[in-house]
């Protein structure tokens, strides 16, 4: 199995003209997981910009053309299929449990301000794609 990022952007024609709502873009999404399923491509992860009309799609399948084939089952315009080799963060990462050390050198570390994701920070925890999809 290989990974890839594709694009699409409002700018040269491969994302909707008008503004789409979080709605709309799931459905579509949706759409595309549905048709990449049925050619052996799996959609792991979508990070867009609705109000810029830019998203980038992070999908899995056995060749490049395998992942066109998805886009063009649904009819939906692409900039760029990109092959990557090395995938970390939070999109294929399963969160393990944190050990009483690590836990406590993590903190020092973003207390000393070496840390960027900081734990004593609050902030909101982003929600999955596939919590926001209604159904």
């Amino acid at each position: 199995m290989k990974y890839f990022i594709d694009t699409h952007d409002k700018n040269k024609g491969s994302f909707p003209a008008q503004e789409l709502t979080e709605e709309e873009f799931f459905e579509q999404f949706a759409a595309l997981e549905e048709a990449a399923q049925e050619i052996g491509v799996f959609g792991h992860a979508a990070h867009v910009n609705l109000k810029e009309g830019k998203a980038f799609c992070f999908m899995s399948g056995p060749d490049q053309d395998s992942i066109r084939k998805a886009h063009a089952a649904i009819n939906l315009p692409y900039d760029s299929i990109t092959e990557v080799r090395r995938v970390t963060g939070a999109d294929m990462r399963v969160p393990q449990p944190v050990s009483p050390n690590r836990a406590s050198a993590r903190a020092r570390a973003c207390c000393s301000g070496l840390s960027v994701g900081c734990p004593s920070l609050p902030r909101p925890l982003p929600e999955p794609l596939s919590s926001l999809r209604a159904g």
